[in-house]
């Protein structure tokens, strides 16, 4: 029996590991695009799985033909085929062109897949050489083998091109010119606005296609300085009056291009792939393969197992088969049009080269421009046409637009068990349970992307000089309180740390938000704003706590002790909710007296609407005119966040959403300016973040970033007799 399977074994293993390792590169090939437009971890979590297996497979594949290149299935000439078979693995180790690394800290990796290349080839030379005197199939696994070394260079490159060192060493700067940085100084940066439109926050895009891509090149080069956190030049700056006369839906469409730009750099072969050299390798492997299966198709088979001439075949085209699906992604990509743009723009192109590239861009264009049509139908499509909708809104989407949400009374609500609480415990699980039980996803609206536009435009026109600049920077809620003449209300935000001030606005944002659902629930209505900006506070409130709690690494700068304040509110709030349904003490003494009112909504069975309604009026019925002794409660803010639910409510109706709106943008901002770029771009390959967009909106509005002054500059005056001119200051903008 045991024989049995072992001869089993031995006839299949390598077939199987040959079928799989092709299998896994169709699926990466397919799957590997979407990451930038999904956050699933049912998407997630199967590609980051095939990606550890394709190299391995391929590596355990030709580690067996290595040991055993001749008798996988008693035929003598199989050899031969398993001597092409390498070549084609060193093709799979190479990988598709829509992924080369699966997270950042794969590119620095980049020479343990140089060492790789060097030891596979060498093991590929030496299987060939061991039956090179009776190979009947030498030239084209020669070509093959060609193919094969030019795809792992490719990606290894990538992956060094990708590195943090070398895009660092790649922004060195070339040393100014003294005389046109005088010139500028001295002239005050006077703007010049590129694209003369006037539009309001709230309206659509008006820019086409075509200007979109072009914005999003132009800064693309200041903005890899982003990444390596180097100090942004006046070329960003330009953006600044750009993105102050454009509409939000251009606005955003720029920043989701560069951010594609950006993931294309960082996650794919793109960088290697669009350029000269890239272009000839790409079609030398091309070549190679059909040449190769040309030969093979006429090369006698005799000898040859028939499976195995088959698994051939099926290598051989799957191999073109891909290429021919990566050249296509290739040529629809906003690379391409990025590319033929700059050669239209050469002097040297000749008007028969300018007349073939403005073709190419028309096609591609109304390619982008179907898509979008699709994707942007207002009326409801007939059902022929809503697989073609579905599938152009998701082509069209530059990152997941979904906004994850966190809510601590729903989490309080909702316990685990105490068998699930341990095996979490046991096992350290408690991030990865939390993000699967806790964690949901709304949609990012339009209405909530042109009401954060609008925000930040207010915010960047308040601009005079440096030391208000450096103000906004810092703020945190604290204009928008003095502003609307909340001065009560500042304490919440300015003498308390960010973590402890976003979850004590976390907190009285849900109170409201649940009052306000109390009272609609009793017949007492709004109108569509108030309700406008009650769902922005809302969902504002829950993105920001699924920050904190979920995303620690991206509010590391910020969050202080935020988690350890989150699990002392949430124990708090845990043990009032017990109390509450099991009874409600009549009787205190006199040592701590009640902090309770009568409250039975709670304790009813309910929805679970209803049930956080219930639970948000037993926490509003506590007593905050009692003041706990010093130390009790170091942590927790569920009281403090109480008292300011409470003096929220004594606000209008409209002026309390429309206040507590405009926080939690403030909130936003602040995180997004402080989280480092790196970390930013490290959430690009899991569908993308809000914060990240906002993040590269400020640095277009110029609110983000070190600001260096050039104001103790004074040229010397070696001639006492002549004025001096007065040196006007100059803002250089980088990113902390």
């Amino acid at each position: 029996m045991e024989s049995h399977w072992k001869q089993l074994w031995d006839t299949w293993d390598l077939r199987g590991f040959i079928i799989l390792s092709l299998s896994l590169q169709t699926f990466l090939t397919f799957v590997a695009p979407l990451r930038k437009r999904v956050s699933s971890s049912w998407i997630i979590m199967p590609l980051w799985s095939a990606y550890l297996l394709a190299d391995w497979a391929a590596n355990f594949a030709v580690g067996l033909i290595s040991h055993n290149n001749y008798n996988t299935s008693g035929a003598v000439n199989n050899g031969d085929l398993q001597t092409f078979w390498v070549t084609f693995l060193l093709l799979h180790l190479g990988g598709p062109d829509t992924i080369t690394a699966f997270a950042l800290e794969d590119n620095e990796l980049w020479l343990r897949h140089l060492l790789a290349l060097i030891v596979q080839s060498l093991a590929a030379v030496y299987v060939f050489f061991q039956t090179f005197h009776s190979n009947k199939l030498w030239i084209p696994t020669m070509l093959v083998f060609v193919a094969g070394i030019i795809k792992y260079s490719e990606r290894t490159r990538s992956l060094y091109l990708a590195s943090l060192g070398n895009l660092r060493e790649s922004m060195r700067r070339v040393p100014p010119v003294y005389h046109k940085v005088v010139k500028e100084f001295y002239r005050g940066r006077a703007p010049v606005v590129r694209i003369n439109r006037e539009g309001t926050a709230g309206a659509e895009g008006v820019l086409e296609e075509l200007e979109v891509i072009s914005e999003a090149s132009s800064f693309f080069d200041s903005l890899k300085e982003l990444i390596v956190n180097s100090i942004v030049t006046f070329k960003l700056d330009d953006g600044e009056y750009l993105f102050r006369t454009i509409m939000a839906g251009d606005a955003f469409g720029i920043i989701e291009l560069e951010l594609n730009l950006i993931y294309e750099i960082l996650y794919t072969k793109v960088s290697v792939v669009h350029c000269k050299s890239g272009y000839i390798c790409r079609s030398v492997c091309f070549s190679s393969v059909v040449v190769a299966l040309a030969l093979f198709h006429s090369e006698e088979k005799q000898g040859f197992d028939g499976f195995d001439v088959g698994i051939t075949y099926v290598l051989l085209l799957g191999a073109i088969v891909l290429d021919i699906i990566a050249i296509v992604m290739l040529f629809f990509s906003n690379s391409t049009i990025i590319t033929l743009m700059s050669i239209r723009r050469r002097r040297s192109t000749s008007n028969w080269v300018k007349n073939w590239v403005k073709k190419m861009l028309n096609l591609l264009l109304a390619v982008k421009r179907r898509r979008r049509r699709i994707a942007d139908a207002a009326n409801p499509p007939r059902p022929c046409c809503m697989l073609m909708r579905l599938i152009g809104q998701f082509l069209h989407r530059g990152w997941s637009e979904s906004v994850s949400q966190f809510n601590l009374i729903n989490y309080c609500i909702h316990k685990r068990p105490r068998w699930m609480q341990k095996l979490i415990d046991i096992f350290h699980l408690t991030n990865i349970f939390d993000r699967l039980k806790y964690v949901k996803s709304a949609s990012f609206t339009r209405e909530l992307r042109n009401f954060i536009f609008k925000e930040l435009l207010i915010i960047s026109r308040t601009w005079r000089d440096a030391e208000n600049a450096k103000e906004i920077y810092s703020g945190r809620g604290e204009g928008v309180l003095r502003d609307r003449g909340h001065n009560n209300l500042l304490p919440s935000v300015e003498e308390v740390e960010y973590d402890r001030s976003l979850l004590l606005w976390h907190i009285a944002t849900e109170l409201c938000y649940s009052d306000t659902k109390s009272n609609a629930a009793a017949g007492t209505g709004d109108d569509d704003d108030i309700g406008k900006y009650r769902n922005f506070s809302k969902l504002l409130s829950d993105y920001m706590l699924y920050l904190l709690v979920i995303q620690q690494q991206m509010m590391a700068a910020v969050a202080g002790d935020g988690y350890i304040r989150f699990i002392h509110t949430c124990s708090e709030t845990k043990h009032i909710f017990q109390r509450r349904k099991s009874q409600v003490q009549q009787e205190q003494t006199q040592a701590r007296p009640s902090i309770f009112a009568v409250n039975d909504f709670f304790c009813r069975e309910k929805s679970e609407e209803d049930e956080q309604i219930g639970a948000c009026n037993t926490i509003l019925s506590i007593d905050t005119t009692f003041n706990f002794e010093e130390d009790i409660y170091v942590k927790s803010v569920l009281f403090d966040a109480c008292r300011l639910a409470k003096a929220l409510r004594k606000l209008a109706e409209k002026d309390k959403w429309e206040t507590i709106s405009s926080v939690w943008v403030e909130l936003l901002c602040h995180a997004a300016s402080r989280c480092g770029a790196y970390t930013h771009v490290q959430q690009l390959n899991k569908g993308g973040e809000l914060i990240t967009l906002v993040w590269l909106l400020m640095v277009h509005l110029g609110l983000c970033g070190r600001f260096q002054e050039f104001g103790s500059f004074q040229p010397l005056n070696f001639n006492p007799g002549e004025e001096q001119v007065e040196a006007t200051p100059v803002l250089i903008r980088g990113v902390k």
